[in-house]
């Protein structure tokens, strides 16, 4: 599937994604073009391009972006994430901490949201014939299960559900246990 937007979005992902790369950040795809990255292939259309990076990396990942052209939104708590637009393209940097048992976790009104070990490794997804890194299956299946659970969460949409099944199929051919039911 390419539309447009989708080409646009494609190429934010890739100027993204090189700026922090030269500003030595570390940034994760996640939300549907996370998904996407995982299966390799765009599957449908998305409003915004979503990237977890390292709390110790916010503010040099948006001044970085910044620098390189991108307009910072005063939209969202600073110390949770930050919004962005560059060329056409909105994007977020959403902000975790790593804990000493190895899972991490956001601050702020999604504190209690909990990603599993190996949320945020080295092993890349693929986007437009290119490796980008891309949150874990398994930890993008853990936020979409915990989500209507949530002090601010709410139901999953259509589109959740089936991210669910996807997640879940993308597991099970790795052979990885998809954390139950819910």
């Amino acid at each position: 599937m390419s539309s447009e937007k989708a080409d646009e979005q494609l190429a934010g992902i890739h100027e993204v994604l090189e700026v922090l790369r030269r500003a030595a950040v570390r940034a994760w795809l996640f939300g549907g073009w996370g998904l996407d990255a995982r299966i390799g292939r765009i599957t449908r259309e998305h409003g915004d391009v979503e990237l977890w990076v390292e709390r110790s990396d916010s503010e040099h990942a948006t001044a970085a972006l910044v620098e390189a052209g991108a307009v910072l939104l005063d939209t969202q708590p600073p110390e949770e994430s930050r919004e962005f637009t560059w060329n056409g393209v909105a994007f977020s940097t959403a902000y975790f901490d790593a804990h000493p048992d190895g899972t991490f976790r956001p601050r702020g009104r999604w504190s209690d949201w909990v990603f599993p070990t190996g949320s945020f490794g080295d092993v890349p997804g693929e986007l437009g014939g290119r490796a980008v890194p891309a949150m874990s299956a398994a930890g993008m299946l853990a936020m979409k299960q915990q989500f209507p659970g949530l002090r601010n969460g709410r139901p999953w949409r259509p589109k959740d559900v089936r991210d669910i099944a996807t997640l879940r199929e993308l597991l099970a051919r790795q052979g990885t246990p998809t954390g139950g039911d819910r």
